[in-house]
């Protein structure tokens, strides 16, 4: 007799904190936010390898490093793409069922008022901000030390430069990333983006090991 097929949530339990985990909850969700919440543990997974092998990928550029999120992605069974045409050619597209669209924009960190360009052309250009499009992300890679400084800098100059936008520190205790809020300027509605640092620092002082 053959072993009984597992059950959906046995799955879930099976691959919960992987890759996979992300991958089964966004096929599986049945709402829009359920599908958000996906796609964030999917950005994390895949930024998170690139952290992992961050001495591989210095000086690489802004397009290159975002082709590699996409591609894992895509590997994890995400529909995702890297400079689709939404609204002008955003950095990463994932669409889903029932017209869920999620957008972001990809900024190397270098000065506050260019990551302020990035919210602005995720938020004005390329978002519809109807419902199901309503949330997306400003991802930095930080190449400099003290990412955690960085992107709590980077909070302060959002809400002086955009002054109906409203923000506020994750709440799941990870300072890497934070959260705001604004009303979309086409269609009204509360938009919603994340604020996710990607810790690229790489200058190790040590002596490198000696080759034979």
């Amino acid at each position: 007799m053959s072993a009984p097929s597992p059950t959906i949530e046995q799955l879930r339990a099976q691959f919960d904190g992987t890759p996979a985990a992300a991958s089964i909850d966004y096929w599986l969700a049945e709402t829009h936010p359920q599908r958000v919440t996906a796609v964030n543990k999917g950005i994390d997974y895949a930024c998170n390898l690139l952290e992992q092998s961050k001495n591989k990928k210095q000086g690489l550029g802004e397009d290159q490093i975002t082709v590699d999120i996409c591609n894992m992605l895509t590997t994890a069974g995400f529909d995702a793409s890297h400079d689709a045409n939404v609204g002008g050619h955003c950095d990463i597209v994932i669409k889903g069922k029932d017209l869920f669209l999620w957008l972001a924009e990809a900024k190397e960190h270098d000065a506050y008022e260019w990551l302020n360009k990035g919210f602005k052309q995720l938020s004005r250009r390329y978002s519809t901000g109807v419902l199901g499009q309503d949330h997306g992300a400003v991802i930095i890679y930080c190449y400099v030390a003290d990412a955690a400084s960085m992107l709590e800098k980077w909070r302060t100059k959002l809400l002086e430069k955009n002054a109906d936008v409203k923000a506020e520190k994750s709440t799941d205790g990870n300072p890497l990333h934070f959260f705001s809020q604004h009303k979309h300027r086409s269609s009204g509605l509360p938009f919603h983006v994340r604020h996710k640092a990607v810790s690229m620092h790489w200058k190790p002082t040590d002596t490198p090991p000696k080759t034979s």
